[in-house]
């Protein structure tokens, strides 16, 4: 395929049962696009086709910086409809984690929490634009440089997510608007993410399946992190993969205040308390008695309250020694036998 309408096509970026996706250039913009053309096994089946374009309504509705923006909906010759999208230039969460694997690096905490903050708030947005995805997985989030005026998810040497990186939701093909229908008609996601509730027919559906897929991409990325898994942070994912949604976080907000708040207590350094050493000797009862000699002493008008030359201090340095040196002589006789 050399051209879809006036997009020049570049290559093939991805295949699915659906749709493919190509990377293509608009010469009237200049700028390059993502477009994703129906496939032809469903795209003259009226519900099949119905969905695509119900996609493409849907991603308009929601209209944020954390899913990717429809820029059009056509039709090829053949009839098969496609959209054209906002082109990821970075790829996709699966793309970094495949590299990481093959070049055999771990994956650190900082980054799980870059990742756990785009998502609570790309579902926050969609949740609250009546929207569940119904299909959260790694090739489902993608990579692109951060939009003028958003902070990127990224930082300077992550493993993960570098500089500018920002994550974005996309590929809504199976997203329900809450306000239309609540119940399952048919089992549909992906298996390793896929909440429980979505495979049981007539079972409600509401942004708790989200929660529990998001859940399941931040185990996949947790396990992946040197060390053992913090019991915070464990228990915080065990909660969003309930299997009754009853038990989950009630709310994407809730979901990533959760782990986000243990993920930080899991970084926090530890301060350990040391208590002071012991002394090593007692301390004297007495400051040293100096040996040299005793300075004359000042004539009257020095003298303290006893009348003795040098005051009492004085007088008590010398009656010590003269105590001291009595004691020796007694213990030098005993000694002797007293000869």
């Amino acid at each position: 395929m050399d051209a879809i309408g006036r997009f020049v096509v570049l290559e093939r970026i991805g295949v699915g049962a659906h749709a493919a996706v190509y990377r293509a250039e608009d010469p009237v913009l200049e700028q390059l696009v993502a477009i994703k053309v129906l496939s032809a096994t469903v795209a003259f089946d009226v519900d099949g086709r119905e969905r695509f374009i119900k996609e493409a309504r849907l991603m308009r509705r929601i209209d944020s910086p954390r899913t990717a923006t429809v820029y059009d909906v056509g039709q090829l010759p053949d009839g098969r409809p496609y959209l054209v999208l906002e082109l990821a230039e970075r790829g996709t969460l699966d793309d970094r984690i495949d590299e990481l694997d093959l070049s055999q690096q771990r994956i650190g905490v900082p980054d799980v929490r870059a990742v756990v903050s785009a998502l609570g708030t790309a579902l926050a947005v969609i949740h609250d634009r009546g929207v569940v995805h119904r299909d959260i997985k790694p090739s489902n989030v993608l990579i692109r440089p951060a939009p003028e005026g958003h902070a990127p998810d990224g930082r300077p040497g992550g493993a993960l997510l570098r500089d500018d990186d920002f994550v974005i939701l996309a590929d809504f093909g199976l997203a329900k608007a809450l306000d239309s229908t609540r119940q399952v008609t048919a089992a549909a996601g992906t298996p390793a993410y896929m909440a429980p509730e979505q495979a049981a027919i007539g079972a409600r559906i509401d942004g708790r399946a989200d929660i529990y897929a998001a859940s399941a991409v931040v185990a996949e990325l947790l396990d992946r992190t040197p060390g053992p898994r913090d019991a915070r942070v464990a228990a915080a994912v065990a909660r969003g993969m309930a299997r009754d949604r009853e038990e989950r976080q009630p709310d994407a907000r809730s979901w990533a205040h959760d782990l986000l708040g243990a993920l930080d207590a899991s970084l926090a350094p530890v301060t350990v308390t040391v208590p002071p050493a012991p002394p090593t000797s007692a301390a004297p009862l007495l400051p040293p008695l100096s040996l040299a000699p005793v300075a004359p002493v000042a004539p009257s008008g020095t003298a303290g309250r006893s009348g003795f030359p040098g005051g009492p201090i004085l007088l008590a340095v010398l009656l010590a020694l003269l105590v001291a040196v009595a004691v020796g002589i007694v213990v030098a006789l005993d000694y002797t036998g007293g000869s």
